[in-house]
Formats: C-alpha cells, structure tokens, sequence
C-alpha cells in the first residue's frame, strides 16, 4: 500500500521536500530531444481538425473516420474520444427526411 501526503510525519515530509530541492538544484532545465519532439508532435496533432464522415445510406445513418483519427465510430449515432469520453449525435427526423 502506497502513503500518501496525509500519512508521512513531519519528519517523513521534511525528508522528500529537501530531496526535491537538492534534485531541482542539480536539473539544468534541458529535455531530452526526444521528449521534446515527441510533446511538440503531440502539440501539433491535437491542433489538427478531426474529420468524421457522415452518410444516410438508405435511411440508415453511418458514420466513418479516418485509421488516423484519434475518434473511434461506436456504433450509428456514437463517437469515442481518445480520453475514453462518448460524443452522442443527435439526428433531427426532419433533417434525415430532406436528406
């Protein structure tokens, strides 16, 4: 079982507060080059539109996204953002009758 702040005595917390500061102290502040790419590529894909294609096939509705798109197609009606969050869609019946 792993403590938490709330567990460690004064002491206990004295302790990890200087050896955070002697460590910060000897950090120069540089990254590793590829820590630093791969957050700044991370940066810019997240800045990228997300496509999904909508289709009424007959009457009924598909949704499709590209292998490269960070959404996953649940079912007719249902996005998966990466963070595992659902994004529902909601069709008006008068929209799906014009289409």
């Amino acid at each position: 079982m792993s403590q938490t702040l709330d567990d460690l005595t004064n002491e206990e917390f004295d302790h990890l507060i200087d050896q955070y500061i002697e460590q910060s102290a000897q950090w120069d502040g540089t990254l590793p080059l590829d820590t630093m790419l791969e957050t700044w590529a991370e940066i810019e894909r997240r800045k990228q539109p997300l496509m999904v294609r909508v289709r009424l096939v007959g009457d009924r509705i598909s949704l499709e996204a590209p292998p490269e798109c960070p959404l996953t197609v649940r079912g007719p009606r249902t996005l998966v953002l990466e963070d595992g969050r659902e994004l529902t869609l909601e069709f008006e019946g008068a929209l799906l009758q014009t289409a």
